[in-house]
């Protein structure tokens, strides 16, 4: 690795490690939130009605204009991206829902199964076959989401519902030829109606949390926009340096910091039946680790016995830009 590749892949991994550590620490900021009352459904509006000046902030910096006058002309876009838009709501509102209902540790564990709830959708929406190491990993982490039901007759929902929405909504921006920075641009935009509609209801009813008698909480609601902001520009930053391999290994680093929030500052607890199923998803994630890491293996090996020409086309895999990216 030369001297230039070492310094992209050093800057890549502290962007990245800011991205997972601070969207580990979230919770702590919904938290504080939610002890001053504000409900899950108005943290959500605020999010959302804070996000889009500093999006468009950064869209004027790095003259994305022109992209997002051609995603707002285009009818099929809108309508996609209005459907992403709304599974993005969704998934952010079931993971603030998550913390200020004392359920971090529910939420982490989904964020855990993210990459094997999409290895799931995978074949089934874009047609791509499963690896065989791949069914016993999908196999735990089944027997893991069973655990909690069978033991309490506790069905961990919010465990499924935030990799399935969040899973859904990778699909959708898949289909959509608009880089990630422009896609959450019109995204908040497409959500900006609603939830200031919310908002002047709740204030229309003495219910908005925001009001002009103190400066404080109105300092920490309009906070949400650099809190979703931050982390989505550091790891875009991160993709653009980093293999996507490293990337899969820092993705297990933001519900691990949730877990130990909640359990350390949050005052959650790991019952039996919680360890049991986190043990069976964490040997699920090491099955889907040591099956990555073969793959990215037997394809370098691959690669070095081809030409040079065909090693061109064959390495850039890994440095793909996706056209989702994780949200909390």
């Amino acid at each position: 690795m030369g001297d230039e590749s070492a310094a992209q892949f050093r800057s890549g991994l502290v962007f990245g490690l800011v991205a997972y550590l601070w969207w580990g620490l979230v919770p702590l900021y919904f938290a504080a939130l939610a002890a001053f009352g504000v409900p899950a459904w108005e943290i959500l509006a605020h999010r959302i009605a804070w996000s889009l000046p500093i999006m468009l902030i950064l869209t004027m910096l790095v003259g994305g204009w022109s992209d997002i006058r051609r995603v707002l002309s285009s009818r099929n876009l809108i309508l996609t991206l209005l459907l992403s838009s709304f599974l993005l709501a969704l998934n952010w509102l079931i993971y603030i829902y998550a913390t200020v209902t004392e359920r971090v540790v529910e939420a982490s564990l989904g964020y855990y199964m993210m990459p094997l709830v999409n290895a799931t959708l995978a074949p089934i929406f874009l047609k791509e076959k499963l690896r065989s190491a791949q069914f016993p990993a999908l196999a735990l982490v089944s027997i893991g989401v069973a655990i909690p039901f069978v033991w309490k007759g506790n069905f961990t929902w919010i465990a499924v519902a935030l990799p399935i929405t969040f899973g859904f909504y990778g699909l959708v921006r898949k289909k959509v030829a608009v880089e990630s920075m422009t896609g959450l641009t019109v995204e908040t935009l497409l959500m900006l109606l609603p939830s200031l509609g919310f908002l002047f209801y709740l204030s229309a009813h003495g219910k908005n949390h925001m009001t002009p008698t103190d400066w404080s909480l109105n300092a920490l609601i309009a906070f949400s926009g650099v809190v979703t902001v931050v982390p989505l520009l550091t790891f875009t930053l991160s993709l653009r340096r980093l293999p996507l391999l490293a990337i899969s290994f820092l993705q297990f680093l933001s519900p691990t910091v949730q877990m130990l929030i909640a359990i350390i500052w949050l005052g959650e607890s790991l019952t039996p039946e919680r360890v049991a199923a986190f043990v069976c998803v964490w040997a699920a994630v090491l099955i889907f680790i040591a099956d990555a890491l073969w793959q990215a293996r037997q394809k370098r090996r691959d690669s070095l016995s081809l030409s040079p020409a065909v090693v061109s086309v064959v390495t850039p895999q890994f440095g793909v830009l996706p056209s989702a990216v994780p949200h909390r």
